[in-house]
């Protein structure tokens, strides 16, 4: 027969919560030792060596663990793209604000793109992309992710810089020339080691940018001053 719990009494909280609670504290934290376990050891051993049985073992949990959060090894992977593609560039986003003069957003996003691009996560990434080359499907999945995460990433610049009269096809190819920039400059740097002259770079293709932003915001206010012009001269009277 089974045991029947006594009811609560009244004003009483669920006895439930906080187990409830830790437990989603547990997984969150079993699924982000994953996540940077599979960073690590695609770092250090490349995607062919980034098995289930390496990864679980570096975030001290079993193979169980690993496929109960997240099913294969690819799909562990996929997150690894999207946390290192999304989550961290998204942090680094949000601390800049569109009240800020163009020279320091622009600056901001230069010097914190590079602190994530120039990282040892983004090595991973690169890793994780490489080696999706013979694997039609993951790779497909890994182009989805991306085209959602650009989209995303697009939409976020064209807020930040709303007060310059970009079009949406400007503001991408603005951005992935930037982004190919900072991507070179972090594949270059694996083997030369170079920070300070990968930074100047950096810092010199995103000023290239704010001059153009600024040369163009200033061609349109040429062209319309003088329709502002015509619209406040007043109306001659007849006679």
């Amino acid at each position: 027969m089974p045991r029947i719990a006594k009811r609560p009494e009244a004003g009483t909280p669920p006895s439930t919560a906080k187990p409830r609670r830790r437990q989603a504290d547990r997984s969150e934290a079993t699924r982000a030792a994953l996540i940077r376990a599979a960073i690590d050891t695609v770092s250090e051993r490349g995607y062919a060596g980034a098995t289930a049985a390496a990864i679980a073992t570096r975030a001290n949990v079993t193979r169980g663990a690993l496929q109960h959060h997240f099913g294969t090894i690819q799909d562990l992977l996929l997150e690894v793209v999207r946390y290192v593609s999304q989550e961290l560039v998204g942090e680094i986003e949000a601390e800049i604000s569109q009240r800020d003069t163009l020279d320091q957003r622009i600056g901001a996003i230069a010097d914190r793109y590079w602190q994530v691009y120039g990282g040892a996560d983004y090595f991973a990434l690169i890793e994780i992309w490489m080696g999706s080359r013979s694997h039609d499907g993951f790779r497909a999945k890994i182009e989805s992710l991306m085209k959602q995460i650009t989209e995303k990433r697009n939409d976020y610049w064209r807020e930040l810089l709303a007060d310059y009269p970009l079009t949406e096809l400007e503001v991408d190819t603005m951005r992935g020339a930037l982004l190919a920039t900072v991507r070179g400059a972090a594949v270059h740097r694996m083997f030369s080691q170079d920070d300070a002259r990968a930074l100047r770079q950096i810092r010199f293709a995103f000023a290239r940018a704010q001059d153009w932003m600024e040369a163009r915001s200033k061609a349109d206010a040429d062209r319309d001053a003088p329709q502002e012009r015509q619209r406040g001269r007043p109306v001659q009277q007849d006679g």
